[in-house]
């Protein structure tokens, strides 16, 4: 087997990002992550790929399962609630697509996900202008 060298090198940039993310931009990370994903499920879906859709859509759901751990709902803060609350729905959404080869909800689901992106990516940079003593709005909802 022949070893990649630039990809252990990108496998050790890709971990050093993560250990340094603030809470928001780790968001951000697996929101982009499953974009991509999902990206790749609807053209496989419109290419009637079984098992490329199957694939992807298993990474979107990883990646959405890991979105639903981050958020803590202990204290049952309204806001991490509802984050709980739609990330629940798109991983049912996301299977019903994926049952039903329906490319159209599974567009949908990527456009709420580009807005909860972009909103994550305001949040982050609020907090890097001036972060609040408590350590900011992702800190209170991500463990």
């Amino acid at each position: 087997m022949i070893q990649n060298p630039g990809a252990a090198q990108s496998d050790s940039y890709l971990l050093q990002q993560i250990n340094s993310a603030s809470p928001e931009e780790l968001c951000i990370m697996l929101l982009e992550g499953a974009q991509r994903f999902l990206t790749q499920a609807i053209s496989a879906v419109k290419a009637h790929n079984i098992q490329d859709k199957a694939k992807y859509v298993n990474r979107v759901s990883a990646i959405v399962e890991e979105l639903m751990v981050q958020v803590e709902t202990d204290d049952q803060n309204d806001l991490a609630v509802n984050l709980s609350r739609i990330y629940e729905w798109w991983m049912n959404q996301l299977f019903e697509a994926s049952r039903g080869d329906d490319a159209p909800k599974m567009e949908l689901i990527y456009s709420q996900m580009d807005d909860m992106r972009l909103t994550w990516t305001q949040v982050a940079h609020r907090a890097q202008q001036a972060p609040p003593p408590s350590g900011g709005l992702g800190a209170e909802l991500m463990g």
